[in-house]
């Protein structure tokens, strides 16, 4: 049992702190687990999900939709091709077709939630040549080209292609295009027995319950390099164990748990500078050491591109700094000359608080640069009906359909030109 309140004190400080710093390498070890499904990893796939057993390359084959769970903020922009490889059973060799004048990019994601590269159309044009992954055992002297050193054991491989649905067939186009992509490497391995157990955890009470909370860091720890993991982590890890071990109440631990959560989800708020109510990451994927920016980001849109790839404003809301909320109706008006600067793609997505897309009678989950039958205004300004109810006939081609409840909207620019473009203010009706 603990004897002062500040020893209570220091296990809640330390609960939260390694809730921050662990969020991200928990939540990526839970999306590998997801996609790869060691329970039943050669079990059949939905259309929208791109899983496959470990070591092996899964097809998204239909835009994401609200049937896709698996991860958080899913784009409905490009098909995925992912896979998670295990680089302690050997090297992966990666080669891609000619996309032409396709916007593509292949992701190589580390287990601690950064990125290692991105390579594309943006670096490379219509191909790129084949790639090796490996994790070396010491730092080499000397990386021939097209070698990858990874510093995790697990690493995400994620390829984007991008589709246009104005232009008919275009989506068995990129799926002929995913069938040309070659991943070779070592077969997938039984499934290890740590990762049997995780995978009946519940996603909250690894979270929340302090005792699944550090079996999940502990995994996710032993994948990382040491490099990784300050020496603060491990010693913080040691005393929440400890006070465990002698029957410390958990609910010290639960609520530093908590208050972290809510650190986190209070950052993705005002994640990078705020204009216009949007919260603006300028750094992407460069998280540095702000353990709080990497758990936001992973909060709201783990495993994000470098900001030379691609930029993601997000917005929870509105003009006066109201939560946005399906209960009012809004509008977002991009003049003539102020559309995002993107150049490859831009798309505007409404998601649950959660994180997740929304059901509608539309089926529409964004509008984008490509979304047919857009009406705009006549001096060439496009405004967006953000709302529940359907809107009159005559701004029903422009309406987004929202959660009635609490939402956030995320703006993805592909390409994005260097320049001060801002995202326009979402605004209530009264």
């Amino acid at each position: 049992m603990l004897d002062t309140e500040s020893e209570r004190t220091d296990l809640r400080d330390d609960a939260c702190a390694l809730q921050v710093w662990g969020f991200p390498v928990i939540f990526a070890q839970r999306l590998r687990l997801r996609f790869t499904d060691p329970s039943s990893p050669h079990s059949q796939r939905p259309s929208t999900s791109a899983g496959a057993p470990l070591n092996c390359l899964g097809h998204q084959r239909e835009l994401s939709n609200p049937t896709l769970t698996a991860g958080v903020a899913p784009n409905v922009d490009t098909l995925y091709s992912l896979a998670f490889v295990d680089l302690a059973s050997g090297t992966f060799e990666l080669r891609l077709p000619d996309f032409g004048t396709r916007y593509y990019s292949v992701q190589i994601g580390e287990a601690d939630s950064s990125t290692n590269m991105v390579v594309g159309q943006r670096t490379h044009g219509s191909r790129i040549p084949q790639i090796t992954l490996f994790r070396p055992t010491s730092a080499p002297t000397e990386v021939a080209d097209g070698w990858i050193a990874c510093r995790s054991r697990f690493v995400m491989i994620a390829i984007r292609i991008l589709v246009d649905p104005s232009r008919g067939g275009d989506m068995n186009t990129v799926n002929e295009l995913q069938n040309h992509i070659v991943l070779s490497g070592p077969p997938t391995p039984p499934a290890a027995r740590a990762d049997l157990a995780l995978s009946n955890v519940d996603r909250s009470d690894e979270l929340r319950r302090p005792v699944e909370f550090l079996a999940a860091l502990d995994q996710a720890i032993g994948n990382l390099a040491d490099s990784d993991v300050p020496s603060w982590v491990g010693k913080a890890y040691r005393r929440l164990v400890d006070a465990l071990d002698r029957d410390a109440p958990e609910h010290d631990i639960a609520s530093g748990l908590q208050t972290g959560l809510g650190d986190i989800a209070a950052q993705v708020k005002s994640m990078g500078r705020i204009v216009n109510g949007w919260a603006i990451n300028d750094a992407g994927a460069d998280f540095g050491a702000d353990d709080l920016l990497r758990a936001a980001v992973a909060y709201s849109q783990i495993y994000i591109n470098p900001a030379a790839e691609a930029s993601y404003p997000v917005c929870e809301q509105d003009e006066e700094g109201r939560q946005l909320d399906g209960s009012n109706n809004y509008t977002i008006t991009f003049g003539a000359d102020q559309f995002p600067p993107a150049d490859y793609f831009w798309s505007l997505t409404v998601y649950h608080a959660q994180g997740l897309l929304y059901a509608n009678e539309l089926d529409r989950y964004a509008i984008t640069d490509r979304t047919p039958g857009l009406k705009h205004d006549k001096d060439g300004s496009l405004t967006i009906a953000v709302r529940t109810t359907r809107p009159s006939d005559e701004t029903t081609p422009n309406w987004l359909p929202c959660p009635p409840g609490e939402f956030r909207l995320m703006l993805r620019i592909y390409g994005p030109r260097p320049g001060s473009w801002s995202p326009p203010p979402v605004n209530r009706e009264e």
